[in-house]
């Protein structure tokens, strides 16, 4: 039995994941413009949120030729506070609905196993900015890594942990320490289970009517245990925009013997004010992001822990209702790329409805 597959046939659905990356200014100031609800004299406090309701449906047939289908309603619901005592130091706190490490949904019900009424801190940072250029963050932060999307780490997933980032005209420096603990996947002591990462990047940014984005970065994990296939981890992205397009691409590469390659190509398209068309295509091979895929995004479902090892699409209508509200319709399809994995599906199909809130 390979270490993949020792891996998921240990993991328990109570995964404990503690790792870091910084948060920028750039994510610290988008953060603060959604607090609306300014609390207390001079506005030093504020109150943000967001709530989501989404319908989906699943479709997928297993390697064995079966097939299962699945209809479910969730929810999401996220409530926090930011302040600023002074002008070189903030802080953030934000409680979450939550149904496992890396995601927020929680499925309708009264009473039951999907009756979920668990609530977790899921962002707690507090930033240091009295530097002229420079950010530095210690906490439960989201991470500051430059992308497009959830390949190298899913959203929902806020690393703890400390971070510098440094601006210098169109170049953005990040770098960070991280903790990575693997809980009880591997069956190892305590002692074995706590692992570091370090990631770091360099973002070049600029263009007026035609806007350009370049990054270059990576990650390497110090694993005493060798629970993973892959401990050094290469990411490169690109995004051009104009007007009311957008075109991405990412690549990742990592030092595994195989599967160790994953790439997403995307386009954007804006009809107005309101409407938005986007189309992605996704290969994402078994060892190429973090943790073996483990804390890669969860959108294109998958019956194992880690949602790699997969190629396909993804179709998205945007629409913007009014200010604070959207609505999204999604449709992931994908298939495996190595048949063989123990637990995973051969196909998948998935419909999504999002409406979305926020203050």
């Amino acid at each position: 039995m390979t270490k993949k597959k020792t891996l998921m046939a240990t993991h328990g659905a109570c995964l404990r994941l503690s790792c870091v990356a910084a948060a920028t200014a750039a994510i610290l100031a988008p953060a603060a413009a959604l607090a609306a609800v300014p609390l207390g004299a001079g506005g030093q406090v504020k109150l943000f949120g967001d709530m989501r309701v989404r319908a989906e449906t699943d479709k997928s047939e297993k390697q064995d030729g079966t097939d299962r289908n699945r209809t479910r309603l969730r929810y999401r619901a996220r409530l926090g506070v930011a302040f600023q005592p002074n002008d070189n130091w903030s802080a953030r706190i934000r409680l979450a609905t939550t149904s496992s490490q890396n995601s927020p949904h929680v499925t309708f019900a009264t009473v039951g196993e999907t009756a979920d009424l668990s609530i977790g801190v899921d962002t707690a940072l507090i930033a240091y900015t009295g530097v002229d250029n420079l950010t530095l963050v210690a906490g439960k932060t989201p991470l500051n890594f430059w992308k497009q999307n959830e390949v190298f780490l899913d959203d929902d997933i806020h690393p703890e942990g400390l971070a510098a980032v440094y601006k210098a005209g169109p170049v953005t420096l990040n770098a960070a320490y991280a903790w990575l603990t693997a809980g009880t996947w591997d069956n190892k002591p305590d002692a074995d289970k706590t692992k570091s990462v370090v990631t770091y990047q360099a973002v070049l940014q600029g263009g007026s009517g035609l806007k350009y984005t370049a990054a270059l970065g990576g990650a390497t994990v110090d694993d005493p245990a060798n629970v993973f296939n892959a401990t050094q981890h290469t990411a490169l992205s690109a995004q051009l925009k104009g007007g009311a397009w957008l075109a991405g691409a990412d690549y990742i590469k990592s030092d595994a013997d195989a599967d160790d390659t994953a790439y997403v190509v995307q386009g954007r398209y804006k009809i107005g004010k309101a409407i938005g068309l986007r189309a992605y295509y996704y290969h994402v091979e078994g060892n190429a992001t973090l943790a073996d895929g483990l804390l890669t995004q969860d959108n294109f479902p998958s019956a194992q822990a880690a949602a790699d090892n997969f190629k396909g699409i993804r179709l998205q209508l945007d629409y913007k209702v009014d200010k604070g509200t959207k609505v999204d319709l999604r449709l992931y399809d994908s298939e495996i790329i190595t048949r063989g994995i123990d637990g995973q599906d051969a196909k998948n199909t998935r419909l999504q409805l999002n409406v979305n809130l926020k203050f």
